[in-house]
């Protein structure tokens, strides 16, 4: 059983039919929260009715069974480094997630590590995201974004940083860039014509009116 899998078991044993939010606090859409939920659903430990998760008797039953060390909650305030990278032909990286109930799209981002150094993250969290080993020369930082995701009920789903650092990619290291997955170029035209698109795209692609400090809400059903 994932990790995960195991955190969410025991919130339920601690508090049982909780809503989404609280019970993914800590998490985000980057840890397949809804995945892992579907899972324990499939599996018959977790039922979800009228808006809230329960543990079913089985789910009791498999937190019983997990050894103690196992059930440590490991979740992190959300804290992203997004890139905005382009290349000489103006497209863009774009990241969709599949997995969620309806698809989305946001800049290609990663998380840092509890007391990593700051240069070591920039390369680190680029390279997982392109395959290529830039060093921190090649990141410019461009603005921050405290964001609150909410439904369309007001339930506050996540509360998020992200720090966008622009990057530039020429010719020959597009040759050599291995994208993750769910990471593609794109083009201006093809970006506007993406549907639920994370706000920061618009602000930073589509319409450039990105300040360096950005707080707001942003309402989002469909990673449900």
């Amino acid at each position: 059983m994932h990790d995960l899998q195991k955190i969410l078991l025991k919130r339920l044993f601690n508090q049982n039919r909780q809503r989404y939010g609280s019970l993914a606090s800590g998490y985000d859409f980057e840890d397949n929260v809804v995945f892992h939920l579907k899972q324990l659903i499939n599996n018959g430990l977790v039922v979800k009715e009228d808006g809230t998760y329960s543990l079913t008797l089985e789910g009791v039953q498999a937190v019983a069974k997990l050894d103690p060390t196992e059930l440590v909650d490991r979740g992190v305030k959300s804290f992203f480094i997004g890139f905005l990278c382009s290349d000489e032909q103006g497209d863009f990286l774009i990241k969709e997630h599949p997995q969620a109930k309806t698809n989305f799209y946001n800049l290609p981002s990663g998380k840092p590590f509890f007391g990593e150094d700051p240069t070591e993250m920039l390369t680190r969290a680029f390279k997982q995201v392109s395959g290529l080993n830039y060093s921190c020369t090649h990141f410019d930082f461009t603005s921050l974004h405290l964001k609150t995701i909410k439904t369309a009920e007001g339930e506050v789903l996540f509360d998020d940083a992200f720090v966008v650092y622009t990057v530039k990619v020429d010719e020959p290291s597009k040759k050599q860039m291995q994208l993750s997955e769910n990471i593609m170029w794109m083009s201006r035209e093809e970006i506007e014509n993406l549907q639920h698109r994370w706000p920061e795209i618009d602000m930073h692609i589509l319409r450039n009116d990105a300040q360096t400090y950005n707080v707001y809400t942003h309402v989002s059903d469909y990673i449900l």
